[in-house]
């Protein structure tokens, strides 16, 4: 599971799940999970969320997509101020 205190750029993190061979999987904080390649009000409310304290949870069900998140959260990073 990745764990991201904050979501520079939804668009950007969208195109990576939809690159993504497997389920990419939101984690609500009341335990509901939602597909984000499937369900298009997960995409929705995910461009107008700000994480909280204690971020947003994603879980990969193919460890081949993980390198992918990885770039993308390094490459997130390096932008911020």
């Amino acid at each position: 599971m990745f764990q991201m205190m904050m979501l520079p750029d939804p668009e950007n993190f969208l195109q990576v799940v939809e690159q993504s061979r497997g389920q990419v999987l939101l984690h609500l904080p009341d335990g509901v999970r939602c597909d984000l390649k499937r369900d298009n009000t997960a995409r929705q409310m995910l461009r107008v969320m700000r994480p909280r304290a204690g971020g947003l949870c994603f879980s990969l069900s193919d460890a081949k997509d993980v390198p992918a998140f990885l770039g993308y959260m390094i490459g997130s990073a390096r932008q911020q101020p």
